[in-house]
C-alpha cells in the first residue's frame, strides 16, 4: 500500500512533534538527525482502517517538514481511511503550528 504524504512549509521542531504525537498513540520507532519513525499499535484483522497499525514519518528538511503515513502492515485495499487519518494529522499540526516549530 501506498504512502500518502504531506508537506509542510516550515521546519518543524522534531522533540515537539515526537511529544505531540505520543500523546496520540503513537511511539518512536527510528530517531535521526532529520528523520523519526513513529509507530501506532493496531490490529491485523479488521475491515476497519482505522485499527490497522499505522506507521507515521517526519522528515525534517531545511525549510519544511515531510509528513508520511502508511499502514504498518499488509493492506489489501484501502477504503480511504489512511487519507482521512493524513487530515487529522494535518489539521491537529495546523491548529498547534506554534507549539510545533
Amino acid at each position: 500500500m501506498k504512502a500518502k504524504t504531506t508537506t509542510f512549509k516550515k521546519t518543524l521542531n522534531k522533540e515537539k512533534c515526537i511529544t505531540f504525537f505520543i500523546r496520540y498513540g503513537y511511539y518512536i520507532h527510528t530517531e535521526d538527525d532529520k528523520l523519526v519513525i513513529l509507530r501506532k499499535p493496531g490490529t491485523e484483522f479488521t475491515s476497519a482502517g482505522e485499527k490497522f497499525p499505522k506507521e507515521l514519518s517526519f522528515f525534517f528538511k531545511t525549510d519544511e517538514t515531510e509528513i508520511r503515513l502508511k499502514y504498518d502492515t499488509y493492506v489489501l485495499f484501502d477504503t480511504g481511511d489512511l487519507q482521512e487519518e493524513l487530515d487529522l494529522i494535518s489539521n491537529r499540526i495546523t491548529n498547534n503550528i506554534d507549539n510545533l516549530v
